[in-house]
C-alpha cells in the first residue's frame, strides 16, 4: 500500500472512531436527558394524585390528563387498585413506604415506575402509589439517532477517503519530487537535491541528504584524483624499468648494470606501492604496535642513512610510547623530503629536545621553502613541494603523528628553507 493510501486509511480510521464515539455519546445524552425528563413528569403526576387522594379520598385511580400514565395502588405490600401491569417485588414496595423510589422491571422492559408513600388511602394506612409510564419512545428515538449518525458517517467516510487521498497526494508531492531526484543520483550525478519548500521535516531531510551527497561527491572526486595520481606515480618507474631492460637486451655487456638500476627503481616502486596501499586502506596506523623506546636511537639510525645530515640530540633520554617502525618511517619521510629540498645534505638539520610533557623534533633545511599555495594542503595525499617526490610522504607522516597522539606543523624559515616540528607525548615517569 502506498504512503498516500496509508494516510487516507489513517484518516478514515480516525473518522470512523470519531463517528462511533459521537453516536454513542449523543445516544447516551439523549437517553439520559429524556429519562430524567420522564422521571420529572412521573414525580409531578405522583404529587397530583397524592393531593387528589389525600384531599377527598375519592376518584378513579386511573385519572391521568396525559393518558400515557398508569396508576396502581398497593396496600400491605399487595395489589389493591388500578392497573396490575407487572409484579413489583415486595421489598421495593416496602422501601417506597420510606420515600419516593424509581424502579424498572427487569429484562429491558419499556416501563418506568415511581413508587411513593400515600399515608392513608380510603381508610387504609401504609398504602403505596405507583405511577408508570411507557418510555419505549426514548429507545426508539435513540435508535433513530444512531441510524441517522450511521448513515451520515457512511457519507462522511466516503468523502474522507477521497479527501484524505487527495490531501495526501498534494501534501506528498514535494516528497515525490525529492524522491525522483534521489533515484537519479549515481557516481556520475551527485548534484544537490532541489527543494524550495519551508524548513519543515522534509526540508531538514533534504538538508541532511544534500550533506551526504556532498560528502559522497568529495569522496568520489578524491578517489578519482587518487587513482590518477597513483597511475602517474607508477608510470614513471615502470617506464624507467622498461628502459633498463631494453638496454640490457640491446647490450648484454651492460646487462648487470641495467638490471641493478632496474632493481633499484623496483625497490623504490615497491615502497611507493606500499605507501599507496597503506593510504587506500584508511590509515597507516592500522598495524600500530606500541613499545617503550628512546627516540634518540631511532633518530641516529635514520640519520645514518643520509650522510652529511646534521643531528643534535639531548643528553637526557627521549622516552616515548610508540611503534618503532612507524616512527622510523616518520623520520625517514621528513629527512628525505628535507634532503631533496636542501642545496646539499649539510643544509639539513635535525634537533630533538624535551619540552615539558613532550618530546620535540625539528627538521629544517636551507632550500627554497614551501610555496604559499601548497602550505594549506601540505599534509594531503599527492601534494608535492619543489623538491619533487611522490607526494605521499607527508600524508603518511601526519597519520603516524596522529596515531601517536602527537602534533606536526610546517613553517617557512625567515630567509630560506622550511622547518617541520613534530611533538610526541613524553613517557610519564613512574611514581
Amino acid at each position: 500500500m502506498s504512503l498516500r493510501w496509508r494516510i487516507a486509511a489513517l484518516m478514515l480510521s480516525l473518522l470512523v472512531g470519531f463517528a462511533l464515539v459521537l453516536a454513542y455519546s449523543i445516544t447516551a445524552v439523549v437517553d439520559s436527558t429524556l429519562e430524567d425528563y420522564q422521571r420529572g413528569l412521573l414525580a409531578a403526576d405522583a404529587r397530583r394524585l397524592q393531593d387528589l387522594y389525600s384531599s377527598s379520598n375519592t376518584g378513579s385511580p386511573n385519572t391521568d390528563s396525559r393518558g400515557g400514565v398508569r396508576v396502581t395502588i398497593y396496600r400491605n405490600g399487595k395489589f389493591f387498585a388500578g392497573e396490575d401491569l407487572f409484579q413489583v417485588p415486595a421489598e421495593e414496595i416496602a422501601l417506597a413506604k420510606e420515600g419516593n423510589r424509581f424502579w424498572r422491571p427487569p429484562g429491558g422492559s419499556p416501563w418506568l415506575a415511581l413508587l411513593v408513600p400515600m399515608g392513608l388511602f380510603q381508610k387504609t394506612p401504609n398504602a403505596v402509589l405507583m405511577v408508570t409510564a411507557d418510555i419505549s419512545y426514548i429507545q426508539n428515538l435513540a435508535g433513530r439517532i444512531q441510524t441517522t449518525v450511521f448513515i451520515t458517517s457512511l457519507a462522511l467516510i466516503g468523502l474522507a477517503l477521497a479527501g484524505g487521498y487527495l490531501s495526501a497526494q498534494l501534501g506528498l508531492r514535494p516528497l515525490v519530487r525529492v524522491a525522483a531526484q534521489a533515484r537519479s543520483l549515481n557516481e556520475r550525478n551527485l548534484e544537490p537535491l532541489r527543494y524550495s519548500g519551508p524548513r519543515d521535516e522534509l526540508g531538514v531531510l533534504v538538508e541532511a541528504l544534500n550533506r551526504l551527497v556532498a560528502r559522497l561527491k568529495r569522496a568520489f572526486e578524491a578517489q578519482t584524483v587518487f587513482l590518477a595520481e597513483a597511475a602517474h606515480e607508477l608510470r614513471t618507474p615502470l617506464t624507467a624499468i622498461e628502459g633498463y631492460l631494453r638496454r640490457a637486451a640491446r647490450d648484454p655487456a651492460s646487462a648487470p648494470e641495467a638490471i641493478s638500476d632496474a632493481r633499484r627503481v623496483a625497490g623504490s616502486m615497491t615502497r611507493l606501492v606500499s605507501d599507496l596501499l597503506q593510504l587506500s586502506r584508511g590509515e597507516v596506523v592500522q598495524e600500530f604496535i606500541p613499545h617503550i623506546l628512546d627516540w634518540r636511537d631511532t633518530l641516529r639510525a635514520v640519520v645514518g642513512e643520509y650522510p652529511g645530515v646534521q643531528l643534535r640530540l639531548p643528553d637526557e633520554p627521549l622516552e616515548v610510547l610508540g611503534d618503532p617502525d612507524r616512527l622510523t618511517q616518520l623520520i625517514r619521510n621528513l629527512t628525505g623530503n628535507a634532503v631533496r629540498a636542501a642545496t646539499h645534505p649539510g643544509g639539513v638539520k635535525l634537533e630533538a629536545r624535551v619540552d615539558g610533557d613532550w618530546c620535540e623534533l625539528t627538521v629544517s633545511d636551507d632550500g627554497a621553502g614551501i610555496g604559499e599555495e601548497v602550505m594549506p594542503r601540505l599534509f594531503e595525499k599527492f601534494v608535492k613541494g619543489k623538491g619533487g617526490g611522490s607526494g605521499l610522504g607527508l600524508a603518511i607522516a601526519a597519520q603516524v603523528v596522529s596515531a601517536h597522539s602527537g602534533q606536526i606543523r610546517a613553517e617557512n624559515i625567515s630567509g630560506s628553507g622550511a622547518r617541520f616540528t613534530v611533538r610526541i607525548p613524553k613517557l610519564e615517569d613512574e611514581g
